[in-house]
């Protein structure tokens, strides 16, 4: 039986643009688990979307769904699904549209939760959670409603590694239940054990094949020779402390402080939730507590506002952070701000290999591209201090080459970065790691015996 088949379809999203799917056959059945991988900004959201049915553009070739289909779609970004202010209100809405009776939804709303592995109150507010329990949270907001087809946007790069656990014995049940599942996701390799069909998606051709590690061309990288060799003048620097929102238990504790130099390259590890992204908006003076934290930036206590081009932040989700109508002028408004050469933008474009991208609109780019786009906007600042968010999400290899090329380019520099992570980072570039877990904050030796050198 066939739940939804796509037969020769073809489309773009502008006459004098080049097509994102071109002539694209794909059948789904129940039970049936497939991914499509493909090169960062190929278009497998897009895909997705059209499979959704949310993607109201004209096409050619023909789309067939069964009768009645009842499908699921989770984004590559959850907070742009999210509407509602509580977790429970959050996951009862589609109930809510379907008329069906308060007594019946309380025992769907909380299965549905237990399902993906989040064990929280119902009124627990939705902007506590950090980016990966809200994934988890709009997958219970469409197991909720029983689809037969449940698509998922990335899900690897926004859980850590006992979120993709917890979700891997989720969605093998959902198959067994006769479920079918479509993921878009760059690490195949971690949902291996159920995958049934691999795809490839590249140049707007779906081909379908054995999932192999595919290479992809490097980003010309020079090697950058730091002055610094990570022993700079200390730019970020707190002492002990314990962390907590205001009114709240405290969240972690770091003993010990730490310290962020000129040059360095710092990675923070922590699973989701466990306090990676408000440390960050803390050290930038972004997220203001009543209780004040032992901490200096650049010498000063944290405040909004008054680093000017000298400390950057890359948040979790760069659409928040692009507001312009091409990517050049998103690149050059910083750099008018702060009265600095306008030129920085395109030499940055061309050293990123990405001038191509000039003229389009940053809100059509994909989510890897977005983030890539927004860190080089940063980038061209020179900043003393970078706070970088998860910057390698929704990337391929290709990307990450380019990003890497930023960050060896900073630090050569002088600048102090600091990005978060749910995992170990393995590049040469990082010079050490902190570790958040379980509660603490603090130096990670084993992190280090990880890295390597390449």
């Amino acid at each position: 039986m066939t739940l939804l088949e796509l037969k020769g379809v073809s489309f773009n999203y502008g006459s004098q643009l080049p097509a994102v799917l071109q002539e694209v056959n794909l059948r789904i059945g129940p039970g049936q688990c497939h991914c499509v991988s493909g090169p960062t900004g190929s278009g497998k959201s897009s895909l997705l979307n059209l499979l959704a049915g949310v993607l109201n553009r004209p096409h050619e070739g023909e789309i067939w769904r069964k009768p009645k289909l009842v499908t699921g779609l989770v984004m590559q970004d959850p907070q742009i699904q999210l509407i509602r202010q509580t977790v429970g209100a959050e996951v009862a809405f589609a109930l809510e549209n379907l008329s069906i009776p308060t007594e019946k939804m309380l025992p769907k709303v909380q299965l549905a939760l237990r399902r993906v592995g989040l064990y929280l109150r119902l009124d627990t507010p939705v902007n506590t959670l950090s980016l990966g329990q809200k994934y988890r949270l709009m997958i219970a907001a469409q197991l909720v409603c029983e689809p037969h087809l449940l698509l998922l946007d990335e899900p690897w790069a926004q859980l850590d590694d006992h979120g993709v656990s917890e979700l891997l014995s989720v969605l093998r049940n959902l198959i067994q239940e006769g479920m079918a599942l479509v993921l878009v996701e760059h690490n195949a390799s971690a949902f291996s054990e159920i995958i049934q069909y691999y795809w490839q998606l590249e140049t707007g051709k779906l081909s379908e094949g054995i999932y192999t590690v595919k290479d992809t061309p490097p980003v010309e990288t020079p090697v950058w020779h730091s002055q610094f060799n990570h022993l700079g003048k200390v730019l970020v620097s707190a002492e002990a402390f314990d962390f907590g929102f205001d009114g709240s238990p405290v969240l972690f504790a770091c003993p010990r402080g730490f310290q962020l130099r000129a040059g360095e390259v710092v990675a923070l590890v922590g699973d989701n939730g466990s306090g990676k992204t408000s440390l960050l908006k803390t050290i930038a003076g972004v997220l203001c507590l009543r209780q004040r934290l032992p901490l200096k930036v650049l010498g000063r206590r944290p405040k909004l506002g008054i680093y000017g081009a000298e400390l950057g932040l890359l948040m979790q989700r760069p659409s928040r952070q692009l507001f312009e109508t091409s990517v050049l002028a998103e690149m050059q408004f910083s750099l008018k701000r702060f009265a600095l050469p306008k030129e920085r933008a395109a030499q940055m474009l061309d050293e990123l290999q990405l001038s191509d991208l000039a003229e389009l609109s940053p809100h059509k780019l994909s989510y890897g591209q977005q983030h890539l786009i927004a860190l080089a906007s940063l980038a061209c600042l020179c900043p003393k201090v970078l706070l970088l968010d998860d910057p390698l999400a929704g990337m391929d290899k290709y990307y990450h080459g380019k990003v890497w090329h930023l960050l060896q380019r900073l630090s050569a520099q002088g600048t102090a970065i600091l990005l978060t992570s749910h995992r170990h980072i393995e590049h040469r570039a990082v010079s050490r790691q902190l570790s958040l877990r379980n509660g603490q904050l603090a130096e990670d030796p084993v992190g280090m015996e990880a890295r390597y050198v390449g």
